[in-house]
């Protein structure tokens, strides 16, 4: 579950998929990740956890991450049980459920479905090899190749805009846009809004 309750928490969690989507290996997605749920702030009396109830209230334990998934927001234990749960839905969580989500085109669990999809189509994505770009900035910059597809990424990891020069021997092709970002291309720099992401199909 994501530690920040401000407005960038969403902005992080769209991020934090699209950087794993497209890095080398299989995805593993803890629940409650695709709708961007923050870590819960539970009452001592609510907790289950040994370690967070021996240690309260300098360690809170595990329990703010085992809340149950909220489905329903409207529901009654937001969906996930009919009798009393293990843990308490916080309200948070309701207004985050997956129902109120996937009414919405640019929530964080669409985004999810979206950032999925992309990796499924390409197959560099899935079990391709992988080569790492060297910047001197807060960026992860990174090339996935297989069967004669060459796909740059780049991941602006800074919570302000950058510009990033690509080295003389990576030459953009096609622009090939991920869900979600809004990055581009200006006399051969990959310009980056806040935790923004770029992707381009490069030359043979």
């Amino acid at each position: 579950r994501f530690i920040e309750q401000d407005s960038g928490r969403e902005r992080v969690a769209k991020l934090a998929i699209s950087v794993l989507s497209a890095l080398r290996g299989s995805i593993c997605l803890y629940q409650g990740e695709e709708l961007s749920l923050p870590e819960a702030e539970l009452a001592f009396e609510d907790l289950r956890d040994p370690y967070g109830i021996r240690f309260w209230p300098a360690f809170k334990g595990r329990d703010g991450c085992r809340t149950p998934m909220p489905w329903d927001a409207k529901a009654a234990n937001a969906g996930f049980s009919k009798g009393k749960p293990w843990l308490p839905v916080p309200d948070v969580h309701k207004a985050l459920a997956v129902d109120a989500q996937a009414a919405a085109e640019d929530s964080v669990l669409a985004h999810y479905r979206l950032t999925l999809a992309f990796r499924k189509a390409h197959a560099a994505l899935r079990d391709g090899s992988m080569r790492f770009i060297e910047t001197n900035q807060d960026i992860l910059a990174f090339i996935r190749e297989k069967d004669g597809e060459r796909l740059l990424f780049v991941f602006n990891l800074r919570r302000g805009p950058q510009s990033v020069q690509l080295p003389k021997d990576v030459k953009i092709a096609e622009l090939l846009p991920m869900p979600g970002f809004v990055s581009r291309l200006e006399s051969g720099d990959v310009e980056l809004d806040a935790l923004d992401a770029f992707c381009g199909k490069l030359s043979l």
